[in-house]
């Protein structure tokens, strides 16, 4: 009886021109409680999804709706460096 030859697995493609993206890899979606606080709606969010800062930006983009967490100003910044020393910079700079 002859041998057959090994069996091998297809060679995955490595983006050629013309063929079409891999889909990309999309977490499922969590589901969030919605209600009212106040005269406000609010959404309570899950723990993976937990804020560094105590505000965000909430824009629309198409039919969804996007909350970003809120960039520092600068001035923000740098009222939260420790103040220069009084001798940090020389009144005169001497010549080289």
């Amino acid at each position: 009886m002859a041998k057959l030859p090994k069996r091998t697995r297809p060679e995955r493609s490595k983006g050629a021109v013309g063929e079409p993206a891999p889909p990309p890899y999309v977490h499922a979606p969590a589901i969030a409680r919605v209600f009212q606080s106040g005269n406000s709606q609010a959404v309570r969010l899950p723990k993976q999804f937990r804020l560094r800062s105590k505000q965000v930006q909430v824009f629309r983009r198409g039919s969804d709706i996007v909350l970003r967490e809120r960039q520092a100003k600068l001035s923000e910044l740098l009222a939260g460096l420790p103040p220069l020393a009084d001798d940090a910079f020389p009144d005169e700079i001497p010549d080289s």
